[in-house]
């Protein structure tokens, strides 16, 4: 005699073999409903993209900014903690500096006669790699005994936490979005380091209080 068990699973298999084909279909799409669920797939795909291609755009360069600005507070800190002169300078190489931004930045302790470059005694504290294409960085500032704004190669941070921007200055960041994704980051006369705000209309300003552009053009 079978085994109870193995008894009442052949009963159930014979049933099952006995009912109709029909009674396990599956009813598919129809070709209709097949066609409309696509192109609903499609207008959100087209929706859904330019957002996230925006979201990891605005995620980069906010990095970005937040890499600059943690540099430019260190070397401050730097140079206070070690009653030194330390610097931020434009990435040449990993050991020397340059006067392109996009190339990333290097931070370096310059007690040297030669401000803003790397001699052979003084210490590379950070460096910073080039930024992704697409993103540039550039800066206008004044510096001890120059009347005019312009673009600087470093800037240099003294004992006492000030810098030879003694006109102050502003670092920008742009992308391919144009000025009204930019970025900055000013440093006062005194050395203090602060991501530029923007005004109720989204507008914003440099640390000689004027208005912060990119190049839109396409």
């Amino acid at each position: 005699m079978l085994p109870l068990a193995v008894h009442i699973w052949v009963s159930k298999k014979k049933q099952l073999m006995k009912q109709s084909p029909d009674s396990h279909s599956v009813r598919g799409f129809t070709l209709m409903e097949l066609l409309i669920t696509l192109a609903v797939a499609g207008i959100l795909l087209g929706i859904a993209v330019p957002s996230f291609k925006e979201t990891l755009q605005q995620s980069r360069q906010d990095s970005r900014v937040m890499d600059l600005t943690g540099a430019l507070t260190f070397a401050r800190s730097e140079a206070i903690k070690q009653s030194s002169r330390v610097s931020v300078c434009a990435r040449n190489s990993d050991t020397s500096c340059g006067t392109n931004w996009n190339q990333g930045w290097i931070v370096f302790v310059d007690n040297a006669a030669t401000a803003g470059i790397i001699d052979a005694s003084e210490t590379v504290l950070k460096v910073a790699s080039p930024l992704p294409t697409g993103f540039t960085l550039a800066n206008s500032a004044i510096t001890q005994g120059v009347a005019d704004a312009t673009q600087r190669s470093y800037v240099r941070f003294g004992p006492r936490g000030l810098s030879n921007w003694r006109g102050s200055g502003t670092f920008t960041f742009c992308d391919d979005r144009g000025s009204r994704a930019a970025r900055a980051v000013n440093v006062s006369m005194s050395g203090d380091v602060r991501q530029a705000r923007s005004t109720g209309d989204g507008t914003l300003y440099d640390t000689f209080g004027q208005a912060i552009t990119c190049d839109d053009s396409p």
